[in-house]
């Protein structure tokens, strides 16, 4: 029993090694990340630009600029959970991410979609890749710009349907103030994700 238990034991261990050698490897091959980077600094993964919002024990938060295309939100939902957006950046998207730093090195985090007045009737969801809420767009406001020409999503819904909101979305304007926009509009994506503190900490 006792050398079933150690046996057992051992090969935890095992695993355990060989995952963090395999982040380590993958760390290694990132090497347009520069280390030592901070907040306001920015890079490129997937061909697009991330600046660094925040740094917590979990790692770097980190916001894209805009994608190349416009999108839509979701066809007839304000939810989040159920969006095409969230799908597509769940997919295609974060297969671009995951090519180039591995999957290990994208951090699962919480979305709390409380709607812009108060509604919690859509709960909350965990995400890989995601967009800001308005709480968060509030608190990074300073290390985000106000934009040329274009508006963006945020995840926060402008109400729920307890409220006879199905489809309004809160979107962050040019000039930075919000605003709504029916969820099946074509507006800009900033996609945020928080990356693993092992690819800023890389050496090439």
């Amino acid at each position: 029993m006792s050398t079933t238990l150690t046996m057992k034991s051992l090969q935890e261990q095992i695993n355990e090694l060989k995952e963090k050698i395999a982040a380590l490897e993958s760390s290694k091959k990132i090497n347009n990340i520069p280390s030592g980077l901070g907040i306001g600094d920015t890079f490129d993964i997937a061909g697009v630009t991330w600046k660094i919002l925040n740094i917590t024990e979990k790692g770097y938060m980190c916001l894209a600029d805009k994608l190349e295309e416009n999108m839509e939100f979701d066809k007839e939902s304000n939810d989040w959970i159920k969006s095409q957006l969230r799908e597509y950046l769940d997919t295609e998207f974060i297969e671009k991410i995951v090519d180039e730093i591995g999957e290990e090195n994208i951090i699962p985090f919480n979305r709390n979609l409380i709607s812009l007045d108060g509604q919690t009737e859509y709960g909350e969801c965990e995400d890989k890749v995601s967009l800001l809420t308005v709480d968060e767009y509030r608190k990074y406001r300073s290390l985000i710009p106000n934009t040329d020409d274009y508006w963006w999503w945020l995840v926060t819904p402008w109400s729920t349907p307890c409220n006879d909101y199905e489809t309004s979305v809160a979107v962050v304007a040019p000039s930075g103030d919000f605003s709504l926009s029916l969820c099946n509009g074509s507006r800009g994506v900033r996609p945020v994700c928080i990356f693993s503190s092992l690819i800023f900490e890389s050496e090439e």
